[in-house]
């Protein structure tokens, strides 16, 4: 049996509204654990340095999409990066991480808005 890497969102939040500066890169942060809970922590077995984490920020309006790599933070569990946003309007968020050592993967696909300030 595969051990499967949970997602959960920290910014954005499913079907939250987040406000950004025109022309400024969105902020996705994200925590990973194992699906049974138990963090990655570094030099652990479940070593977070040796993770992949990606993001896909997909508009509703079936446009291109916008791909970028989220790094550990250095908190427990903890992925963040920034993505190009093309502007205000629905959006599809779909990250996905993997372990490439073990071969435990994880996907969260979430929506939300984005309006600027």
């Amino acid at each position: 049996m595969t051990v499967q890497l949970a997602v959960q969102p920290i910014s954005p939040q499913p079907g939250g509204v987040v406000t950004t500066v025109k022309g400024k890169a969105l902020e996705v942060s994200v925590q990973v654990t194992l699906s049974c809970g138990m963090p990655a922590c570094a030099g652990g077995r479940w070593d977070p340095r040796r993770f992949r984490v990606r993001a896909c920020l997909l508009p509703a309006d079936a446009g291109a999409e916008n791909c970028s790599i989220l790094s550990y933070s250095g908190r427990v569990s903890e992925f963040a990066g920034r993505i190009a946003c093309p502007g205000p309007g629905r959006y599809q968020l779909l990250i996905e991480a993997s372990d490439p050592e073990t071969g435990a993967a994880g996907r969260l696909n979430l929506e939300f808005s984005v309006k600027t300030a």
